[in-house]
């Protein structure tokens, strides 16, 4: 049976569990790596003190057990060229003082200046000479503050030789004749931290494994609780959508027949009647009134009546062609909007059927029932182009058919309203 539909647009719907995939994967990536920031830089910091206390520690130690045998050498060696620091006896001295109070430590490579900047002595001979005034950490340490950094070498010669990719700390330390004095010279040592950074590394990553273990199960516990709210969410949206399709469809249809209603009637002949006008095609709008229905209503009651108009609309629906529809306008009263005709005699075979239809025998409620139909119809734009015109003129042909004898259809003419 043609009906009328009032089509709904709605954008995608809501999904909690999409936004939560996609928050939650931010999330975990970014407390993953504010996580290994963290940790790196705490590591690496606390290592930097732990470091700078052993180094002050030992240059404490070396210059309590040698600098005063020392001294001399490197207070006087202000001004003096490299090869004549080189060629000092005491530079061989103070090479196996240093070797000896390093021995069995972790200590890569030891340099002493002096308070000009100075490399007085260096394990390394080659750096002997060189001016490190302008070094923060040996300005920092000249001002009495030991001061360490992390460096990587590719390539670094060490008490043992020549070392590959290695992990350093350097670690300038002021050298004082007694604690409290001002700093007479400052101390270099290179620490090598590698296997230390390696095993940081391998803990950083239990860490990191072990905070993404627990951060995936709470994200999979969060899941399943999105889950199931996006789950019931859902559900509620389409109930609710549910129910508004029923009230949409509820105002624009008949209880009783399940046909668009009065309500209805007057947007789809709106737009007929504009569609019309813009292919130049001609409509047809026919008023069906029931014959001998107010009889059977009060002979067989309400039910049998309502009965009557099930059976009624089902066969004028059976009638109409593709692109027509069918209307309840109220009580016994049909309105049929067909589309195109390109003749009046379109409409009026439409109409005929119709009649013919519905005044075959009905049996309602186990009796048998006869009633027939008077039709007018309206042509549209030539009977009116509006609604109420269009209304008003097939209402005045359906009468003019009941006049002519019932079971009958009536064109509008104009000497008749």
């Amino acid at each position: 049976m043609p009906s009328v539909a009032t089509p709904i647009h709605r954008g995608r719907p809501f999904r909690l569990t999409r936004y939560f995939l996609s928050a939650s994967l931010v999330g975990v990536g970014v407390v993953t790596a504010c996580l290994i920031w963290v940790y790196g830089a705490l590591t690496e910091r606390q290592l930097i003190e732990h470091e700078t206390r052993a180094n002050t520690d030992l240059t404490v130690a070396f210059a309590n057990a040698v600098w005063s045998r020392h001294r001399g050498f490197v207070l006087g060696s202000a001004g003096r060229p490299r090869e004549a620091l080189l060629v000092d006896p005491r530079q061989a001295e103070l090479h196996a003082a240093v070797l000896e109070t390093m021995h069995a430590l972790r200590v890569a490579k030891v340099k002493l200046y002096n308070r000009a900047g100075t490399t007085v002595f260096s394990t390394d001979p080659r750096q002997v000479g060189e001016d490190k005034s302008g070094n923060a950490g040996f300005q920092a340490a000249l001002a009495g503050t030991a001061s360490s950094q992390i460096t990587f070498r590719a390539n670094f010669d060490a008490f043992e030789g020549e070392l590959s990719n290695r992990n350093l700390i350097s670690t300038y330390v002021p050298v004082r004749p007694a604690a409290g004095a001002a700093p007479e010279a400052v101390f270099e040592v290179y620490s090598d931290v590698t296997d230390l950074l390696a095993a940081q590394g391998r803990s950083k990553v239990l860490i990191v494994a072990a905070v993404l273990g627990a951060l995936g199960a709470l994200y999979l516990f969060q899941f399943v609780i999105v889950r199931q709210a996006d789950r019931l969410i859902a559900a509620h949206d389409q109930e609710r959508q549910r129910r508004e399709a029923e009230v949409r469809h509820q105002a624009l249809h008949d209880e009783l027949t399940g046909l668009p209603n009065r309500a209805c009637f007057g947007a789809r002949l709106d737009e007929s009647l504009a569609q019309a006008a813009r292919r130049g095609r001609r409509g047809a709008l026919l008023f069906i009134d029931l014959d001998r229905f107010k009889l059977v209503n009060d002979s067989l009651g309400h039910p049998a009546g309502d009965d009557l108009l099930r059976q009624v609309a089902g066969r004028i629906g059976a009638c109409l062609r593709t692109g027509d529809q069918l209307f309840r306008m109220g009580g016994d009263e049909f309105t049929v909007i067909v589309g195109e005709v390109d003749t009046p005699d379109d409409a009026a075979r439409v109409a005929g059927r119709i009649v013919g239809a519905v005044a075959r025998p009905l049996e309602v409620h186990g009796h048998p029932v006869e009633v027939g139909a008077s039709i007018g119809i309206a042509l549209f734009p030539a009977d009116g182009d509006s609604v109420a015109a269009l209304l008003k003129h097939a209402d005045v042909a359906m009468y003019r058919a009941k006049e002519a004898g019932r079971g009958m259809c009536s064109f509008y003419r104009a000497e008749t309203s």
